[in-house]
């Protein structure tokens, strides 16, 4: 059998903005005032690991006798298609589509016949699986059904219930990610090496996973990621107000990010300019890094740091979203309020 499966390890982009994914809240919607909201801000990085759909990244050739041929191409299959029954079987992960194509190891000139999802459409294709010169069988096709990738916590509502990122996840191989399910695990990481911004070039801090899940992803929206964690992964930590939009003021702030090992630390920046928004975005927030430590090991902001929570007046105003590449010091957030109604929770002034 002949099924090349990609694992990429990404870091989480600043400067991706995407429509809404699907949502599932994690409470039900409720109404609750600014000033009765308590969140235990995060800081931490983590380690994401999201379950998606099977997709196709891409089709390739394979020898067959003397012949090259693209089996999946020649089939209509795209790079972006989500797989979704062969021979009408629901295929959930790649290790189903393993386990059907085992089924044609010793048949010859049958068609597979598959169900796609395109663009939203459901399409039916029908494939050659071949034989190859090296006696596998082959659909000539990359695929995956996971996205891994480093992120900041950005707060704990009520003890159980996370947010962090502050935009969604997405990679450059799967397009039009809001058509596909979601669903995965955080992990704790731990920042082994900084790779320094430079103008032009956005650094990102280099971790690795723990082992051991502490929660759920569940939602996967404009503003980040939800869903539920244990309780006792982050304890004995100070719970803070927030503040909304219109309470944000210019000037002094910080944010909470690490930048070695496990070590949340608080970090001087400035916010340079707000933007009032009466629809959901996330780059509400412009604000420069001004800490002389944190530029010095970082150059400004990087990848993984978004999610890091913005702290004004010992209030959570937001989190670290995007970076501007031409200048490194500067970057936006979206604002806490935003994330919250993500979460299910609207507030009322």
């Amino acid at each position: 059998m002949d099924i090349n499966v990609k694992k990429y390890f990404i870091t989480i982009l600043f400067t991706i903005i995407l429509s809404f994914f699907f949502n599932i809240d994690v409470y039900g919607s409720q109404t609750i005032k600014a000033e009765d909201i308590y969140l235990i801000p995060g800081g931490e990085t983590i380690g994401i690991e999201l379950q998606t759909n099977v997709i196709v990244v891409d089709t390739y050739n394979v020898r067959n006798n003397q012949k090259t041929i693209n089996p999946a191409k020649d089939a209509g299959i795209q790079s972006g298609d989500m797989i979704l029954y062969i021979d009408g079987k629901k295929i959930n992960n790649i290790e189903d589509i393993k386990s059907e194509l085992a089924k044609y190891k010793n048949i010859h000139d049958r068609q597979m016949n598959i169900i796609i999802k395109r663009n939203n459409k459901l399409l039916s294709k029908k494939m050659y699986p071949t034989r190859t010169n090296n006696n596998v069988i082959s659909l000539g096709i990359y695929l995956r059904d996971n996205i891994m990738g480093i992120g900041t916590l950005t707060f704990i509502y009520d003890d159980t219930n996370f947010g962090a990122l502050g935009h969604q996840i997405q990679d450059k191989n799967i397009p039009d990610m809001q058509l596909y399910k979601t669903n995965g695990h955080i992990k704790k990481a731990e920042v082994t090496s900084i790779n320094k911004s430079i103008r032009g070039n956005p650094g990102e801090k280099r971790a690795t996973f723990d082992k051991k899940s502490i929660g759920t992803i569940n939602t996967n929206s404009i503003t980040g990621i939800y869903g539920k964690v244990d309780k006792n992964s982050f304890k004995n930590k100070k719970k803070l107000k927030i503040a909304t939009q219109d309470k944000i003021q210019l000037g002094h702030a910080k944010i909470l990010t690490v930048i070695n090992k496990h070590k949340v630390e608080a970090f001087d920046v400035k916010i340079i300019e707000t933007f009032k928004q009466n629809q959901k975005d996330i780059k509400g927030i412009k604000l420069k890094i001004t800490d002389e430590r944190l530029l010095n090991k970082t150059g400004g902001i990087i990848q993984g740091m978004s999610g890091s929570p913005i702290i004004q007046n010992n209030r959570i105003i937001g989190a670290v979203t995007h970076v501007l590449v031409d200048d490194t010091t500067i970057g936006y957030g979206v604002y806490i309020e935003f994330m919250l109604e993500d979460m299910g929770i609207d507030i009322q002034d």
